[in-house]
């Protein structure tokens, strides 16, 4: 039997949007310019790919990463996965920066108690470390507060601060790595 068969369809969903969620709360938590957001959204896009590779032991994130057939399917796979996304977030009212991460906060508590209660204490501990990587590549992929590059601070407070919030929504201690 699959991991994938002790989750209801809404609950895989989730879990296989919650890397993104993460980083779009990463990078939404203090501005960096159209440049630093791309840099930050590629070490999002680049955190979850390396999942497969940094966490090889674990079931659970080898099928949320397991490869489309084929493109068309990769694709179908990407637009059916924004679009219930963005079905939740509107049902949820989601319409100011700070309701966007108190949704996604609330999604990570979710994930966690999903991984904690389905899964093996190995493949929980890899998901909740996979996550919480790809938060901090986003929050260092860029620097916020500079001009054209220059200055700024490269982990910024409300970075860290949005860190901190999601380390303990996925019960891991702040500033630890837990795997």
């Amino acid at each position: 039997m699959r991991l994938r068969d002790e989750f209801n369809e809404d609950e895989w969903v989730l879990l296989g949007s919650t890397p993104a969620m993460i980083a779009v709360a990463m990078s939404s938590a203090a501005p960096s310019g159209v440049i630093g957001t791309l840099k930050e959204m590629t070490a999002g896009m680049r955190g979850t790919i390396e999942g497969r590779t940094h966490h090889a032991d674990s079931a659970l994130i080898a099928e949320l990463l397991e490869k489309a057939a084929n493109w068309d399917e990769a694709k179908d796979k990407a637009k059916d996965y924004r679009e219930r996304s963005r079905a939740r977030l509107e049902g949820a009212g989601i319409d100011t920066r700070e309701r966007l991460h108190e949704q996604i906060i609330t999604d990570c508590k979710t994930a966690s108690a999903l991984v904690d209660e389905r899964c093996s204490e190995g493949d929980a501990k890899a998901y909740k470390a996979w996550v919480i990587e790809i938060a901090r590549d986003v929050a260092h992929a860029a620097r916020e507060g500079g001009f054209l590059g220059f200055g700024g601070t490269q982990f910024s407070p409300e970075e860290q601060v949005m860190l901190a919030r999601i380390e303990a929504a996925l019960g891991a201690e702040s500033g630890g790595l837990i795997a």
